[in-house]
């Protein structure tokens, strides 16, 4: 009997308290929202040199003749992938951004093997993707840039190979198969 009384006197007691308001805490800090501390200076990582490369295949010797320059570009922000300028002999030049796997995007992502020529099995893991930011088209330049505007660079490297598809549209990955401009190869040059 005592337990019960006992009881009742406690849930009494607790019923005729005055309700608890929530501890105000702090939001969560920028670095506990994956943002990086602003007091801390950027410092963007090191880009690899430039690489130089001559048309070899006709549609990149009817575009672009002559040699091409890819040059790794830095990070512009922390949050930000590196990217690359490719810069044409003829005066084209394009701005990129790296899309990292950008290959892989999409439901059904895009059949880059077809694309590809290989001298042994295709490799996916090789296929490095790019966003075009600015794209530079001197005028009168034989054919344009690779695309009316272009949208993202899909390259690959086999060897001293270097095989650029080219895409135009507004997003990627695209919704179909009809946005590929044309694929370029260019010979490594040492």
């Amino acid at each position: 009997m005592r337990v019960t009384a006992t009881l009742f006197a406690v849930l009494a007691l607790a019923a005729c308290q005055p309700d608890a308001k929530p501890v105000q805490t702090a939001g969560p800090t920028p670095e506990e929202m994956g943002q990086d501390d602003p007091s801390v200076p950027f410092a963007p990582a090191a880009v690899g040199p430039a690489s130089t490369y001559e048309a070899m295949s006709k549609t990149a010797m009817s575009f672009t003749p002559g040699k091409f320059t890819l040059t790794p570009t830095p990070q512009v922000g922390p949050n930000s992938p590196e990217g690359a300028v490719f810069a044409f002999e003829n005066g084209i030049t394009y701005e990129t951004t790296l899309m990292p796997g950008g290959a892989d995007m999409g439901d059904k992502p895009y059949d880059f093997a077809r694309l590809f020529p290989s001298a042994g099995p295709f490799d996916p893991a090789k296929i490095v993707m790019y966003t075009v930011d600015k794209e530079t088209i001197p005028a009168g330049t034989p054919n344009g840039g690779f695309c009316k505007t272009t949208l993202a660079f899909a390259t690959y490297t086999q060897a001293d190979t270097l095989t650029i598809a080219a895409f135009d549209g507004d997003q990627w990955p695209l919704k179909d198969d009809t946005h590929l401009c044309g694929t370029f190869a260019y010979s490594r040059v040492k």
